[in-house]
């Protein structure tokens, strides 16, 4: 099933830099039921993404672009940066075992995720 707008939402909330909380709060919705929605589980109302739109600061026109690709997104971006702020923090001997264990994750998962997840 696809889900394009838990996608769209959870592209421009990341490219705003905002948590699914801080989404939550501006739009007045449920931040439970927001990671529901990004995720595909529900589906949301007019109402709901009106509201969704509106605390994200974009227009209809460019929420629903086609010319937006929602797995592009800076959340890629996010991620690797997490790491990377992460693995600063160790010392060399450390770093050296996680960058071993990180190989032999992304080793499994290249094997065995399909590459429409990753």
């Amino acid at each position: 099933m696809e889900n394009k707008i838990g996608e769209r939402i959870k592209y421009f909330r990341m490219s705003k830099k905002l948590s699914q909380e801080k989404l939550a709060l501006m739009a007045e919705i449920n931040p439970a039921f927001l990671g529901h929605l990004e995720r595909g589980l529900k589906s949301p109302t007019m109402n709901t993404v009106d509201k969704i739109i509106n605390a994200l600061g974009v227009s209809y026109g460019e929420f629903f672009s086609d010319d937006i690709d929602v797995t592009d997104t800076e959340s890629r971006q996010f991620y690797i940066d997490i790491i990377n702020r992460c693995a600063a923090r160790l010392p060399e001997d450390k770093l050296k075992t996680v960058a071993d264990i990180m190989l032999k994750v992304t080793e499994l998962a290249e094997k065995w995720i399909p590459n429409k997840v990753l």
